[in-house]
């Protein structure tokens, strides 16, 4: 099942580049807007877990993103530092922030784990599909 989403997603460069825009959208908003704003039902009545899809998410779209800019595997170190950094500094901005936002160590935890997960499913995409790259991109060695 995830060998023809990849290959879509990779024919279709931009629209990585848009889904990961959207995703970073919307992380921010749901992490950084004072709660009351968030109109309607708790779409995350199970905070962690909201924040563990959201980084996830998030994560794998930057990784994505990086492989098909790149046409080849990339250091997904990097994409996992750059996910878990991004997770923990929205948590030190929510404790900033001066409305009813409070920074929280399980919410970062879940964030990093989030992004680790992202990079678990990007190392099997790199390791296990990069002939789909190669075939879209034929030029690339």
């Amino acid at each position: 099942m995830i060998k023809p989403i990849v290959a879509f997603l990779i024919k279709r460069e931009y629209f990585v580049y848009l889904l990961f825009l959207a995703c970073t959208v919307v992380t921010l908003l749901l992490t950084l807007l004072p709660p009351g704003n968030l109109h309607g039902p708790s779409i995350f009545e199970y905070d962690k877990i909201g924040h563990f899809l959201m980084f996830f998410g998030w994560t794998f779209m930057l990784g994505l993103s990086r492989i098909i800019r790149k046409k080849q595997p990339i250091r997904l170190w990097i994409v996992f530092l750059i996910g878990a950094l991004f997770g923990i500094a929205i948590e030190i901005t929510q404790g900033i922030l001066p409305y009813d936002r409070s920074a929280s160590l399980y919410d970062a935890i879940a964030d990093v784990i989030g992004s680790f997960s992202a990079v678990l499913l990007l190392k099997y995409i790199q390791t296990n599909l990069s002939f789909i790259i190669k075939k879209a991109y034929p030029t690339v060695k």
